[in-house]
């Protein structure tokens, strides 16, 4: 069984996730490939080296030309993912995130979730970045998901709506059920984006589980901070406790209850 392990050092964001999934092996080139059929406007995805307090990473960039006052509903978010060629696990995961994403939406918006809007900026960048991860985790053959406690960071941040709080509702509605902590850092270190990932694909929350790494990839945030901005992804088979030394404190991981899963269907309409 081949598993991933998403090690929030500072947080989680969608441009950090697939960051580091890139970085631990999933192509680039094919991942652009499959992006690129997705019907939006005009967008570019850089992958840059960056150095991150010694650590090298990946920094996964959505370019757009800024077009704005386009809006888009959770309905035809959906329809946009099918059009696309993305492989049918890979597009059934995408779903699976929006929809998390929707769900967490619509209970903080107290609105219908086939009316939840998604902004053309933060919309577009979000689509890329939760299609590429879905990409990413299957191109590298992940099954099973697990991650370390979450930090959020806190303080205020600027939104289309003034001064939100940090985590924001969103992110709280997403990580029900998971350990969270602030890590004490006055910045946004789990966007919404984020969140949805790990909500829609994470088994459990805790330390590292056992497994025989194979391949590790970091991925960075966007914010300059007073320690590595990045997200570490293991991936790797997983042990059988058979293998494991008879030592005290095997790795204690926090089972979140699992939603029931939707019919994807018959959503593209």
């Amino acid at each position: 069984m081949r598993l991933a392990y998403f090690d929030c050092i500072a947080g989680i964001s969608g441009d950090s996730a697939l960051g580091a999934l890139v970085d631990a092996g999933a192509d680039r080139d094919e991942l652009r490939a499959h992006l690129a059929t997705l019907p939006l406007e005009p967008f570019e995805l850089g992958f840059d080296e960056v150095d991150e307090h010694g650590l090298r990473a990946v920094r996964a960039e959505v370019r757009t030309s800024g077009t704005a006052g386009v809006i888009r509903t959770y309905a035809s978010v959906r329809a946009l993912l099918d059009a696309s060629d993305l492989p049918r696990d890979a597009l059934h995961l995408a779903h699976r995130i929006f929809r998390r994403y929707a769900e967490a939406a619509a209970r903080v918006q107290r609105r219908d979730i086939e009316t939840v809007t998604f902004h053309e900026l933060a919309g577009l960048d979000a689509i890329v970045d939760v299609a590429g991860t879905a990409l990413g985790l299957t191109m590298l053959g992940v099954e099973r998901v697990f991650s370390s406690a979450v930090p959020t960071g806190l303080g205020m941040a600027r939104s289309e709506h003034g001064a939100m709080p940090i985590p924001s509702a969103t992110v709280v509605e997403l990580l029900r059920g998971a350990p969270v902590f602030s890590r004490g850092v006055s910045a946004e270190l789990t966007t919404a984006t984020g969140a949805a990932i790990l909500a829609a694909t994470v088994e459990g929350y805790g330390e590292i589980p056992a497994l025989r790494i194979e391949d590790v990839g970091y991925g960075a945030g966007s914010a300059r901070l007073d320690f590595p901005n990045v997200t570490r992804v293991l991936v790797g088979i997983e042990e059988p406790a058979s293998s494991l030394p008879s030592v005290p404190g095997v790795p204690d991981l926090r089972l979140v209850p699992e939603p029931p899963e939707p019919d994807d269907s018959g959503e593209a309409g």
